[in-house]
């Protein structure tokens, strides 16, 4: 499997906000104790994906292996940090340039002094323990590797691509949590380091609220660095024509994610606890009839739409128990409904249906 050398990623987030199409693409989670990992791999490996999304992915030629960039960046000799930073440069030249302009934002990677604005970050006490605390928590990347690699290819099968991203670690000092790109996909480990480590207690509120910090689970690490990466790739069929176009766009994506994962519902793509899950389950019916008594499934209005799509402690208009962003999981109830009823439905042409009114028509929300 040939992965290509050249990057031209455009898609990342600070915490000034970002677009409509962005929001969907980097989810900002993080994880907590290892002794998670096992436990959710081998639970996905038990999950019963859709029998005509199967995939024979023993000819894919692709070693899903992440680049521990979080261990060479801190490694730099702190008094003399040019010959190694200049070698990675060149070991790593799209994913260390990209890292360092667009995730760190220190300067032009070409530029000599950006290694020392670099230097501060990985030189300052609080930095080099968050480091030693992503240490602790990953020695190694293997169950994730497995999970994400396992997808990548049925991807590779099911939608008839021969082109894989690079995977890459890294430390941002909470900047990035998923970076995707046109040839590499990055995770920030410290965003999946732990909820309860003394250095997540310390970010500020306003920026890290409570519902940010309930999501720092281990077992979104994968489902978001792969949705992430979809909503990446198909970002050319994102439409922000209303309410409805987004809904379908972000549940299409919540949906095929599942199924590369070989997942049952999307419940961990969709980052809801199960208590989340079931109130959805519940109050589906009520969910859908406030959306059409308030005249919003056609709506165009930005803020509306981000307080049906955006994520929170709830949704506006909803009731406080209610997930935030619920328009994502009534998007994903509309396409899954959809391909249940359509079953000679490929991935790449649900993807590629446009008629989202068609979509909408195959929807009957539960009561």
């Amino acid at each position: 499997m040939h992965v290509k050398t050249t990057v031209i990623a455009i898609f990342f987030i600070t915490f000034a906000g970002f677009n409509s199409v962005q929001k969907y693409i980097i989810f900002n989670s993080m994880s907590g104790p290892r002794c998670f990992v096992f436990c959710f791999v081998v639970l996905a490996a038990f999950g019963c994906a859709e029998p005509r999304f199967d995939a024979d992915i023993t000819s894919v030629d692709y070693e899903a292996r992440f680049i521990r960039l979080d261990r060479e960046v801190f490694a730099l000799d702190t008094d003399h940090p040019l010959p190694r930073y200049n070698a990675l440069t060149e070991e790593h030249r799209s994913i260390f340039g990209d890292y360092v302009e667009d995730i760190m934002r220190v300067g032009s990677v070409e530029n000599p002094m950006t290694a020392s604005l670099l230097m501060r970050f990985t030189s300052a006490p609080e930095w080099r323990g968050l480091q030693e605390h992503v240490e602790s928590v990953f020695p190694d990347l293997k169950p994730f590797e497995a999970e994400l690699g396992r997808a990548l290819k049925r991807y590779a099968v099911l939608f008839g691509k021969n082109e894989l991203p690079e995977l890459a670690a890294y430390n941002s000092g909470f900047n990035v949590g998923i970076y995707p790109s046109d040839d590499w996909l990055g995770v920030g480990l410290e965003w999946y380091a732990g909820s309860d480590h003394k250095y997540v207690k310390q970010l500020p509120p306003d920026l890290f609220p409570q519902y940010k910090r309930d999501k720092m689970q281990p077992e979104y690490l994968v489902p978001n660095a792969l949705r992430g990466w979809v909503l990446y790739t198909f970002r050319d069929l994102a439409d922000e024509e209303n309410l409805l176009a987004e809904m379908v766009f972000a549940g299409k994506a919540a949906y095929i994610t599942a199924a590369l994962l070989e997942l049952t519902d999307a419940q961990r793509v969709l980052n809801y606890t199960e208590a989340q899950k079931d109130w959805c389950r519940k109050n589906e019916y009520d969910i859908w009839k406030s959306l059409v008594e308030r005249d919003l499934i056609f709506i165009d209005d930005p803020m509306e739409i981000n307080k049906m799509m955006n994520d929170g402690p709830f949704t506006p208009g909803m009731p406080p128990e209610s997930p935030g962003g619920v328009g994502k999981w009534v998007g994903y109830r509309m396409v899954k409904q959809y391909v249940d009823k359509n079953p000679d439905l490929s991935l790449p042409a649900l993807m590629a249906e446009k008629d989202y009114r068609k979509i909408l028509k195959a929807y009957k929300p539960g009561r």
